[in-house]
């Protein structure tokens, strides 16, 4: 029997520069009736990020908290949301709109009818033009095939903003993880690996944004996951074989 409508999602907001998008962005979060918990994490925005994102809590105070971020980058807005959200799943939805609520919801409806972990896919959905740069694209794949072997199955995109997982996945991430993956995606999928939580990836669409510009820098940025993609790997690599 499926149990899925007794499980609680929680959502994930980390925003920085994205008062343009945040409060439609909110309003496609709230068109979908799983989520029941939404927290905002901002952090460092040279916007009125803040002020927007309280003007919309505002407004549903019963659902969504804004907290403003101790520390720095976005896997640690997403960590510290973590702490804040109680419920069994959490979803981290990247405040830039690039993502349907549509195909996000497949995300959350996959993960919870399985009792598992989703992310996003890009790479086989359709791209808006100016959604992602060529260079990203290559880069992206190259990642995907690099991760085939550490996570032993077919490529997928490691890189989409849209994941869920389990909340297991986040208290038990260990330190070594936090401080090796400045963006998170890998070092929440390799813990759920560890954990034995099967990952499914869900073909998405990829809108170009309408407002501001990234916040992640394409060729450090690039760096930073090559050297995390190494400490992950042999991180992983040593626990599954105590693990054995």
């Amino acid at each position: 029997m499926n149990n899925s409508s007794l499980l609680s999602v929680g959502c994930i907001v980390p925003a920085q520069n994205e008062a343009g998008h945040l409060p439609q962005v909110i309003n496609h979060i709230l068109s979908i009736s799983k989520i029941t918990e939404i927290v905002v994490v901002e952090g460092l925005s040279k916007d009125n990020t803040f002020e927007v994102a309280l003007d919309v809590a505002a407004e549903h105070p019963e659902i969504i908290r804004v907290i403003k971020q101790t520390g720095r980058g976005k896997f640690n807005a997403v960590m510290e949301g973590s702490k804040i959200c109680k419920s069994d799943f959490l979803v981290i939805w990247d405040a830039d709109g690039t993502i349907s609520s549509l195909d996000s919801e497949k995300i959350i409806t996959k993960a919870l009818s399985s009792n598992s972990a989703a992310t996003g896919n890009r790479l086989l959905g359709k791209m808006e033009k100016g959604s992602m740069q060529f260079a990203n694209k290559i880069g992206n794949w190259l990642f995907a095939l690099a991760w085939v072997l550490i996570l032993q199955r077919k490529p997928m995109d490691l890189l989409c903003g849209t994941k869920i997982f389990p909340r297991i996945v986040f208290d038990s991430l260990p330190t070594k993880l936090i401080e090796a993956d400045p963006y998170g995606d890998f070092a929440l999928l390799a813990n759920a690996k560890f954990l034995g939580i099967n990952i499914h990836s869900v073909v998405v669409n990829y809108d170009a944004r309408r407002y501001g510009k990234t916040n992640i820098r394409r060729w450090s940025g690039g760096i930073k996951l090559l050297i995390a993609t190494l400490h992950i790997s042999i991180w992983l690599f040593r626990r599954s074989s105590l693990k054995k």
